[in-house]
């Protein structure tokens, strides 16, 4: 039987290539990376990524995959969430000066959330990221049930600032809600009503704007007393007779009103359909009160 002859330098150089092709792994490959989060403010990261390999970072507890962030998120071609991983592959190379921030937000535990800091380094790509953190401890949750507190305080006081705020009012607004018509608002000043009256609540300036079912007062008052005042409430009574009738509506620029300050306040009536030529025609006598009635404005003799 006829056997293959291969010269002893040939087939020793062959075992040895095909040794080398064995052991060798492709060029700037490293083995999986392990990062233990601290918690500590600043923490992020550096991760290594490249054009046509794929980095896969594994963390050790679910995150929330919507709220995944990546800097610069056109520059990648793979950018892929699961629920605790992230797989990223960039289109072209990044400097190695450039850091592209990636956030993810973890469902609970601490830290609640980490910044990892992607960049390019020659000859070297992160493809295994093995995240992990420290178990919790006592004092660990005492920090996230603080900035929870923290959170939930600041998320409070915006609510507060935010029903504080008048509602905004845009011309577009105001055509769906169909309070103007084809014959548009009138308006009126109340200078000469306003100085009449006295008191620690003074009006300094009085203006009114009427439409076909509605009248709006807006007055500019100055708290001349020693306590803040608020306005909650307003009613107004016709001066031909009749039941005081609460107003619809009572914005203010700014509550409470400080004393010494000022502040405008609008009133909002609603009123029987009438002609242009009623519009703030009808005597009415207006109040403006705190939430318990004990501090009014009263102002005779305005027109709605």
């Amino acid at each position: 039987m006829l056997r293959p002859f291969a010269p002893p330098f040939a087939l020793a150089s062959l075992m040895v290539g095909l040794t080398a092709t064995a052991q060798a792994s492709p060029p700037g490959r490293s083995p999986p990376r392990a990062v233990v989060l601290t918690g500590k403010a600043g923490e992020s990261p550096l991760i290594s990524v490249a054009p046509g390999t794929f980095t896969l970072i594994i963390l050790d507890a679910p995150i929330v995959r919507e709220s995944v962030e990546l800097e610069g998120r056109a520059r990648f071609t793979v950018v892929d969430v699961g629920d605790r991983t992230v797989t990223l592959s960039p289109t072209a190379a990044l400097g190695p000066a450039e850091r592209l921030a990636l956030r993810v937000t973890y469902r609970e535990g601490f830290p609640s959330s980490v910044v990892f800091l992607l960049t390019g380094q020659p000859g070297v790509v992160d493809d295994v990221v093995n995240v992990t953190r420290p178990q919790q401890t006592v004092e660990a949750y005492r920090v996230e049930l603080s900035a929870t507190r923290a959170r939930c305080e600041a998320q409070s006081k915006e609510l507060e600032e935010l029903k504080a705020r008048p509602p905004v009012v845009s011309p577009a607004a105001v055509a769906l809600a169909g309070v103007v018509n084809e014959r548009g608002v009138r308006g009126k000043d109340f200078e000469h009503e306003c100085f009449k009256v006295r008191g620690e609540l003074r009006p300094v300036e009085c203006k009114g704007l009427g439409g076909a079912t509605w009248s709006v007062v807006i007055l500019e008052v100055s708290n001349t007393g020693g306590e803040p005042w608020a306005p909650a409430w307003a009613e107004v009574t016709p001066a031909a007779g009749g039941e005081p009738r609460r107003a619809r509506a009572v914005l203010t620029g700014q509550a409470p009103l400080p004393p010494r300050g000022s502040v405008r306040v609008a009133v909002e009536v609603e009123m029987p359909a009438r002609k242009l030529g009623e519009w703030l025609s009808a005597l009415h006598t207006l109040r403006v009160c705190n939430s318990d009635g004990s501090r009014c404005l009263s102002v005779p003799q305005v027109k709605l």
